[in-house]
């Protein structure tokens, strides 16, 4: 019987401690295709749209501020399979979860982060925030982190609770420099040690608040104690399965990247502008399982596809269809 137990425990533990998004792992000199195809343009996701989020089995996720909808291109898709309308309005960023649940952040009469499901007409309001949230993440034990931009702060609230109350766990409220402090963050992103990563756009930086503590470390862009690269406004932020970091550089109009070579300049690197190798004020990235990237090119109103080129790597592995995480 106890042997049962653990094994329906293990089970457990799989499904719910599952990253719901992709982290693929490069070889040392990955590359992409500097020619972007536009994956979407204006006719789909509206007029400057903000965030996007891809499964691990490549369903992508597109926020629609101009009519209020979420647009979803299933697996492998290059056309709209679904949208789900929002009674609320002005959407902000999006997240989901391996149990189908999508939260998305408005800023109507009230900012708040609601829950709905595919298919369901119907949102339940999660987190009610002073501020509208800026990007939002929910970690392996299902916390979900908002970034509040204009309050110079990221919160958590547990979503295994019934209590509203909230955790700052970084920023003081006020915009400033100094370790514990914050200036306008947008994207975050939460590792598997709770790490939290968040782009500090005001101060032009990226801040490593480790787990439970205030003060943060800067691993690029501006105090950085190594030399890494010069950032403009970062506002989206993602870890790779090495744990390297990919930038939305917005002010600089690009994509950058660590890694075994240091800091460079992955797409986007002819400097900003409307042709296919160019971006113009991006917002938001997120890979597919197959380490392609998609970047929200906000104000080309565009979700731009930048391809992985494996054939210079000596060896590609693939990101399998889910990751998992033990404790």
């Amino acid at each position: 019987m106890k042997f049962l137990f653990d094994i329906v425990n293990y089970i457990f533990l799989l499904f719910f401690l599952a990253l719901s998004f992709n982290q693929p792992k490069f070889c040392s000199n990955a590359s992409w295709n500097p020619n972007a195809t536009t994956f979407a343009n204006s006719s789909t996701i509206g007029s400057e749209p903000w965030d996007i989020f891809i499964t691990t089995n490549n369903t992508i996720y597109a926020v629609n501020q101009e009519n209020n909808s979420i647009v979803v291109w299933s697996g492998g898709s290059t056309v709209p399979t679904g949208y789900l309308p929002v009674s609320w309005a002005n959407l902000y960023s999006i997240f989901v979860t391996t149990t189908g649940d999508i939260y998305i952040s408005t800023d109507n009469s009230i900012a708040e982060v609601s829950k709905w499901r595919l298919y369901f007409s119907v949102g339940f309001p999660t987190m009610q925030t002073c501020q509208v949230c800026l990007d939002l993440f929910v970690d392996i034990s299902n916390n979900l982190y908002c970034s509040m931009g204009y309050l110079n702060q990221v919160v958590t609230k547990s979503l295994n609770s019934f209590s509203d109350a909230l955790t700052i766990v970084a920023g003081t409220g006020s915009p400033g420099s100094a370790s514990n402090m914050l200036n306008t963050p947008y994207g975050i992103f939460v590792d598997t040690n709770f790490d939290l990563y968040v782009a500090d756009c005001g101060n032009n930086r990226i801040q490593l608040f480790q787990s439970g503590q205030l003060n943060a470390t800067t691993v690029a862009g501006n105090g950085s104690l190594i030399t890494t690269i010069t950032l403009n406004c970062p506002t989206g932020i993602i870890l790779d399965a090495d744990k390297y970091l990919y930038i939305v550089d917005q002010g600089n109009s690009r994509i950058v990247g660590s890694g075994p070579n240091d800091f460079q300049c992955l797409v986007g690197c002819s400097g900003p502008g409307v042709e296919s190798d160019q971006l113009y004020v991006p917002q938001s990235l997120s890979f597919d399982s197959y380490g392609n990237i998609f970047v929200v090119d906000k104000d080309n109103s565009r979700i731009q596809q930048f391809l992985l080129m494996t054939q210079l790597c000596s060896k590609f592995n693939r990101n399998i269809s889910v990751s998992f995480y033990f404790i």
